[in-house]
């Protein structure tokens, strides 16, 4: 793929490069780094240590749910309706090593400290990498870096030897991840700084070798083949997931937990403070923000703008926990397309697939975007921030901007990073 601007020249030659593959960027390019205050970016370095805290007591409370020593109906908003090789009695055998907290993960952020969606690992790393590139690059036009910036690639080889040793090998399945070809370029920028991977290196030669095995959603971890090995080499210590072998990890409906009256109590406060608002959506209705009731009927009632929530498939599905799929803002539907969703979900419910509100939040800045041909288009655009976190903390910040309500990665979303 060629391009008339040389910012695109250079990340379309350096991806064709590296993987032999003619894709090239697939984004839009913003004309400058994200301003991001040092306060800001302070409050993503700290959140870190809040987030291993949040994911390690969710693990803990579903347990202590399967096992029976907390409320049952904890592990059932994620486990019911799974068959037993992936629900209550797959989840009685695991051991603490197997579930062990993802070691890289990424926070999807309608504004800064506003944490939307949890993904581990997630897509994107590539894009972040490459937009630094092109900064590096161009130094005459982005300017010198405001703070320390060693390459995406370069910090994640250096936490993977921190937590695996001098020499961890990888095996990352790309099955379910929404861009493949970003995961092989990463997986070459690896390579790189001297992280091995099966498949890619002549010297591993069998899963045997692998002391990481990297995942994008619970699915493509159980129905492989070498599943069982591997669980028996992380329970002796031979091996880490990177992506847990759990559905936890896959599920929104576990960032209503720490609002749940359920579960409200294992949770600190500064839980409640990563996520916006979420609730679990019954057949009798749900709770808003502000403690009252909603049933459903009431809330397709009130008026589009008093509707300010999104609603979220919040179950583990491998056709749906990802992208922009299964997520509505409710405010945008008419009071008869919003009964049809709750007549989805409601279906749903029935099969065991729950549902979340999520309180909307939303965070628009001005930005101007360099078109291929070399174009400048300006505009007032919804705001994505991206944290990527490593065992060691934060990695790098991406932003995506888009005039849609729904910002993630297509043609005419620019991107831009923290730099």
């Amino acid at each position: 793929m060629s391009s008339e601007h040389p910012w695109y020249r250079s990340i379309d030659a350096d991806i064709a490069d590296r993987t032999r593959a003619d894709v090239g960027f697939t984004n839009l390019l913003s004309t400058r780094p994200y301003p991001m205050s040092p306060e800001a970016l302070r409050g993503y370095q700290d959140r870190h240590a809040a987030l291993l805290r949040y994911l390690t007591i969710s693990r803990d409370l579903l347990l202590a749910s399967v096992r029976g020593e907390a409320d049952p109906a904890i592990a059932d908003t994620l486990l019911r309706g799974q068959p037993p090789c992936r629900g209550r009695d797959f989840h009685l055998k695991l051991t603490e090593r197997q579930l062990a907290p993802p070691m890289f993960f990424r926070t999807d952020e309608a504004g800064p400290g506003s944490i939307v969606e949890l993904q581990s690992p997630g897509c994107g790393w590539e894009m972040a990498e490459q937009v630094r590139d092109v900064y590096r690059r161009f130094p005459e036009h982005f300017g010198a870096p405001s703070r320390p910036s060693a390459s995406l690639s370069e910090r994640v080889a250096a936490q993977m030897r921190g937590s695996l040793g001098a020499e961890p090998v990888v095996h990352h399945l790309v099955n379910n991840a929404s861009r493949p070809h970003g995961v092989h370029y990463f997986v070459q920028r690896l390579r790189e700084h001297g992280v091995r991977h099966f498949g890619w290196d002549r010297d591993v030669v069998g899963w045997r070798d692998c002391t990481l095995v990297r995942a994008h959603e619970f699915y493509d971890l159980r129905y492989n083949g070498f599943f069982d090995q591997w669980m028996d080499a992380c329970d002796q210590g031979a091996l880490r997931f990177d992506h847990p072998p759990t559905p936890l990890y896959d599920a929104k409906v576990v960032m209503a937990w720490p609002f749940w009256d359920r579960t409200r109590d294992y949770y600190p406060d500064e839980s409640r403070a990563l996520f916006p608002y979420t609730a679990i959506i019954t057949p009798d209705g749900f709770p808003l923000a502000d403690g009252e009731w909603a049933g459903l009927d009431e809330y397709c009632a009130m008026g589009a703008g008093k509707r300010s929530y999104y609603f979220k498939f919040g179950s583990a599905h491998p056709t749906l926990n990802w992208g922009s799929r299964a997520v509505y803002h409710s405010g945008s539907l008419s009071a008869a397309a919003c009964r049809r969703m709750f007549d989805r979900i409601l279906a749903d419910h029935a099969e065991g697939h729950h549902w979340v509100v999520q309180r909307a939040c939303r965070h628009v800045d001005p930005v101007t975007a360099l078109t291929r041909r070399g174009e400048e288009i300006s505009m007032t655009a919804h705001t994505k921030l991206s944290g990527y976190y490593g065992p060691e903390g934060l990695i790098a910040v991406m932003v995506m901007h888009e005039r849609s309500r729904k910002v993630h990665g297509s043609v005419d979303t620019a991107l831009s990073i923290v730099y």
